[in-house]
């Protein structure tokens, strides 16, 4: 429910349940969903997230210049 307030602490609880099958079935493209809502809204832990999604081609076409951008992103917040 608090995350779809848009609370980004809950956004990213969320991708991680997904991500990890913690809970719930796992699936990479809610996990995405969910990271990106919180990466939106500068959340340091869902840009590191979505880094090594991208690097690891988890859920998404690895690519890694996208996992550079989001580590950059994590790193700029001391991530």
């Amino acid at each position: 429910k608090a995350a779809d307030q848009g609370h980004a602490k809950a956004e990213l609880n969320l991708g991680v349940m997904y991500h990890f099958g913690k809970g719930v079935k796992q699936d990479y493209s809610k996990a995405l969903k969910w990271y990106l809502k919180a990466a939106d809204q500068g959340h340091a832990k869902a840009e590191l997230n979505l880094g090594v999604m991208y690097h690891f081609g988890k859920g998404v076409k690895q690519d890694y210049s996208k996992a550079l951008k989001w580590y950059l992103k994590a790193a700029d917040q001391g991530h």
